[in-house]
């Protein structure tokens, strides 16, 4: 039982703390009822460690509990003769991944790997000249700490991975795996059951009581001529609205909510946390898998797979793991002192969605944020689901453009709506949380301390930049070198430009914005001082300098048919060359998704667990 959950200890905890005075006991007494109800360890499956010592045999060892691991671990044990055991490196989901209204908490936190970019001409001013690349280390991994957008991306996404190759993933293939995992709480009418399902088991909500900045935002973009959407996950991906989320009464939806809690006591499935998968092993002189090596508490455990290992660390860890295990490029794996075992381009064609924010802000009340209101609307918040906590995130907001041709039917760039109460940086500093400069915390709390500020992410949906990974060492400890390589390619550069001056900078001309007292503010940067201000010189300053991830790092373990020498995995997932290994996560897409990736990694999950127990049941039929 939760700690959160025992009368006797938080009873006396807030003994203690009578003297803080009542509305701080009561805050703190929400908190404890809060963290059991909704964060509580009773909710999630108990560590196996004992049990994996005890027998250390399964059919099947699924690598990393996130989007898509829990979804395969879930899906795997639903056959109740196989034994699934599922690793993950961090442990059970917290308030701060459960709280939608403050993601943003988990990050640099022991719930984030907290991998950095290495230093290129971009994220120039954070400290270390390289972005933030938060990644999830517990239960339901990036789902847990992302910001629950519920978005499939475009349909010619998938077509064209279909057309190159890779038979069974065309829209109309991978769409019965969006649906599968879908539990639809909105309007679900006839023609949109083609596009929904109210069955499967995650919650998603959509917005049916806009917040008054939803609705400046959505007006202004029609005034700019884009569409107002009424289904970002329908027939048309292109135009504005707010958008779909994973969220179920306040609460985040996360594949750990969804896929784990609810079969936290299924008997074949096992769960080892804070444990970290160190290599898949190889039976002696072959190329067949024979189970995996994890490290935890410092000490080693090997674990055997009678059927399959299945990797689902995502885009970073995935090809880490196959690296340290011999699988990977050749010439990199002997500069590494590593046996090669296939020789295959793990860690190339990395892909990310990369953003450049633009600052809006109008006079707001600066104590809105106090300690005082902050401390009592948690409580409103816990107690009810209402007050500033629920009122001021409206992070729901997002559109598609194309920057060529407005007649499109797909993207390339991707806009998101961020708004910040006055003296939102007393309680959360978001640019603090990402490691930017002391110069640029400074300047953003100059425009925060007073006003609320609508931040517009302009975000790169199609580059053509490729990044890599490699391992910066033979240790499994040791995060592996992160080469995102944006703006490599001059036109990434260009269209993030074109999408600024079209849409970002417009939206302070249009009256919805000025009727509002919105007005465009500037960072002010010493590196961009010399440039006239929304010169193409300035906004590439702005670029280089304010660059961010979008938390969508993908494809380093490529699908593709074994002739495509860029590949990792075949359509059907499995390691080219290799016995009893697939990769079941967000690396296998041959090129990052136009849109959001939680949810197209979800459906990885439903399709690849769909695959392997098709191959294992209808093999076991045929003997």
């Amino acid at each position: 039982m939760s700690w959160a959950c025992d009368p006797a200890l938080t009873s006396m905890i807030l003994d203690s703390y009578q003297v803080a005075g009542p509305l701080f006991v009561q805050t703190l007494q929400t908190f404890f009822a809060a963290q059991c109800a909704i964060a509580g360890d009773h909710l999630w499956p108990d560590d196996a460690t004992e049990a994996v010592l005890k027998d250390p045999n399964y059919d099947f060892i699924v690598v990393g509990a996130g989007s898509a691991g829990s979804v395969v671990a879930n899906r795997l044990s639903e056959v109740p003769d196989w034994k699934v055991l599922l690793v993950e490196a961090g442990g059970n989901p917290t308030l701060n991944t459960e709280i939608p209204q403050v993601f943003y908490n988990s990050l640099g936190t022991d719930l984030d790997w907290g991998y950095k970019t290495q230093p290129q001409d971009a994220c120039r001013s954070y400290k270390t000249k390289g972005c933030a690349w938060p990644r999830g280390k517990v239960l339901g991994g990036s789902s847990s700490i992302n910001a629950m957008f519920y978005v499939r991306a475009n349909k010619l996404d998938y077509d064209t991975w279909a057309a190159d190759g890779n038979y069974g993933w065309s829209y109309d293939e991978v769409l019965p795996y969006f649906l599968k995992s879908e539990k639809f709480t909105g309007d679900y009418t006839k023609e949109r059951s083609k596009h929904h399902n109210k069955d499967g088991p995650i919650n998603i909500v959509e917005v049916t009581d806009p917040h008054l900045f939803e609705n400046i935002i959505i007006q202004a973009a029609a005034e700019l001529g884009m569409k107002n959407l009424s289904d970002v996950n329908g027939d048309n991906q292109m135009g504005i609205t707010a958008a779909q989320s994973n969220i179920k009464g306040n609460v985040r939806y996360s594949t750990a909510r969804a896929f784990l809690s609810p079969i936290k006591d299924r008997k074949n499935l096992h769960v080892i946390k804070n444990a970290i998968v160190t290599k898949v092993l190889f039976h002696p002189g072959s190329n067949a898998i024979k189970g995996v090596q994890i490290t935890k508490d410092g000490k080693d455990i090997i674990v055997n797979a009678k059927k399959e290992v299945v990797l689902s660390g995502g885009s970073i860890n995935s090809p880490q793991i196959l690296m340290l295990s011999g699988i990977g490029p050749r010439k990199h794996l002997e500069e590494m002192d590593i046996e090669v075992k296939a020789d295959l381009p793990v860690g190339e064609n990395l892909q990310d969605h990369v953003f450049v924010p633009m600052f809006y802000t109008m006079p707001g009340d600066k104590e809105l944020m106090s300690v005082q209101n902050v401390v009592g609307s948690f409580a409103e918040y816990f107690l009810k689901g209402t007050g500033i906590l629920k009122d001021t995130s409206p992070h729901r907001v997002i559109s598609f453009m194309n920057t060529t041709d407005p007649d499109a039917s797909s993207p390339d760039i991707q806009h998101h709506y961020l708004v910040m109460p006055p003296s939102l940086h007393g309680m959360l500093d978001v640019f603090q949380k990402h490691g930017l400069s002391d110069e640029v915390y400074r300047k953003f709390i100059e425009i925060n301390t007073s006003n609320f500020v609508i931040v517009v992410y302009t975000v790169l949906l199609f580059p053509k930049s490729r990044g890599k990974i490699v391992l910066n060492s033979k240790n499994p400890l040791e995060h592996p070198l992160i080469y995102a390589n944006y703006f490599k390619e001059r036109e990434d550069l260009d269209t993030l430009i074109t999408a600024m001056k079209k849409h970002s900078l417009r939206l302070g001309d249009t009256k919805t914005f000025q009727g509002a007292g919105l007005k465009l503010d500037w960072i002010e940067i010493e590196a961009c001082k010399d440039f006239e201000k929304q010169s193409d010189e300035h906004l590439e300053c702005i670029a280089r300098e304010l660059t961010f991830s979008l938390y969508h790092p993908t494809s380093t373990a490529k699908m593709g048919p074994k002739n495509d020498g860029e590949s990792v995995v075949d359509p059907e997932l499995r390691v080219h060359n290799v016995k009893g290994l697939r990769v079941i996560d967000a690396s296998i897409m041959p090129f990052v998704v136009r849109g959001n990736t939680n949810a197209p990694t979800i459906m990885i999950g439903e399709k690849g667990a769909d695959m392997i127990k098709k191959s294992w049941l209808e093999k076991h039929e045929e003997l």
